[in-house]
């Protein structure tokens, strides 16, 4: 069993219930199986990338890389050279060998961690590949690389939009293949637009990114720059555009049980489960408010409860009026929060729950709706609400299966 994970380490252990995030390597591993089935049963050489950047979509990345690996998972993507080596610590404890990728930015200065890690690292630009090459020239070593291409995110990458963009990024790649401390192993792109409904202008931007990196990476071949991994899809691209499995597809948000196109059905278990217990109860009498700027005024005699988690826990303001389930003596209960969310308190409204103090508290976590409908109501997107989830809130890891 995986032991509580907490990375505000200035606080210490509790062992008594109060706030935590329950997480199911299970349903992890089944939402990766599942996944690797889908891929595979028409491409049965893609291989998976697990995303585990921003320390797991805020899981706990030790447990979640452990849990992949004895799964078969042997490629993870990553946003830094940290995250890199953390992951590669807990593959040397595993005595496994997997690939890492780190999709941002690494100081040049690094290469020689990088090559002694085996860690790929992505090529933003041409300027950046000669510099990682000159560091890695200067110790001696040979890094491997994946090489960025900029289709329409507009974020990193060989700039390939138009047709003498394409050009210049096929000089380019071909450059940057030839420098001698530099293994140019795999190429990508990202979709900008791929988690939107089908058949708009979301699917139609897709393609035209798809066509954009084809032209460049069919180029490539044809004049002898031989990239041998190819990979543009994330967990929606994977879901809706087989036809760009290619050698590789990226899943983050998929693996940790929501699926991004919402036309899509998948039984993705959710992975997280944010819990609380009942700390307080008191009467709210007619006429009186709750919490900071009174927004909820009581029109009858209402029982409340206080729970111990706020928006500096993760629970953002925004949530105020949502949905959470009390576990009651007579079975789970749904009741809204009331009032302004505090930093570190909540309320919500259990008059006739028979709800007791003490009594355990899901925010969300039973089934995938119920974060979907909490990033609804702050207008964001699942991946947010989980990597926001404080790092004072401790990790309880589970596995449901045994």
């Amino acid at each position: 069993m995986e032991p509580n994970y907490r990375l505000y380490t200035s606080l210490t252990e509790q062992t008594q219930k109060k706030t935590w995030a329950e997480i199911d390597t299970a349903a992890l591993q089944h939402n990766y199986r599942l996944l690797c089935e889908a891929v595979h049963a028409q491409h049965p050489s893609t291989r998976i990338l697990a995303a585990v950047k921003a320390d797991a979509y805020g899981h706990g990345a030790p447990a979640c890389v452990r849990a992949l690996l004895e799964q078969g998972c042997d490629f993870f993507a990553v946003s830094c050279i940290e995250e890199a080596l953390a992951v590669r610590n807990v593959c040397k404890e595993a005595e496994k060998f997997a690939d890492i990728l780190v999709l941002g930015y690494t100081q040049p200065s690094l290469a020689a961690q990088l090559a002694e890690q085996q860690i790929i690292q992505t090529l933003l630009s041409e300027d950046y590949a000669l510099r990682l090459a000159e560091e890695a020239a200067n110790a001696g070593v040979t890094v491997r690389v994946h090489v960025a291409v900029d289709t329409g995110m507009n974020r990193i990458g060989i700039p390939a939009h138009s047709d003498g963009e394409i050009l210049a990024a096929i000089h380019t790649v071909a450059r940057i293949a030839s420098l001698p401390h530099l293994r140019v192993e795999g190429s990508f792109t990202h979709f900008a637009r791929a988690n939107e409904e089908p058949f708009g202008e979301g699917e139609a931007f897709s393609d035209l990114q798809a066509a954009r990196d084809r032209r460049l990476y069919e180029a490539l071949e044809a004049r002898g720059t031989h990239i041998p991994f190819h990979h543009v899809c994330n967990s929606a691209a994977a879901l809706c555009r087989p036809r760009e499995h290619f050698d590789g597809v990226r899943f983050g948000i998929a693996l940790y049980g929501f699926c991004p196109p919402k036309h899509i059905a998948l039984p993705l278990r959710p992975v997280m489960k944010l819990k609380t217990v009942i700390a307080h109860l008191h009467p709210l009498l007619p006429g009186e408010s709750v919490g900071y700027g009174g927004r909820f005024v009581a029109d009858s005699e209402r029982l409340l409860a206080t729970l111990p988690i706020g928006y500096g826990d993760g629970l953002l303001r925004a949530y105020t009026g949502a949905a959470v389930t009390v576990q009651t003596a007579n079975g789970p209960r749904t009741a809204p929060i009331v009032g302004n969310i505090c930093m570190d308190q909540c309320m919500i409204d259990v008059t006739d729950l028979g709800a007791q103090i003490g009594d355990e508290v899901t925010l969300f976590g039973n089934d995938s709706r119920e974060l979907s409908a909490l990033a609804a109501r702050a207008s964001t997107i699942e991946y947010e609400c989980l990597c926001l989830i404080s790092s004072r809130v401790p990790r309880r890891y589970i596995n449901s299966d045994k």
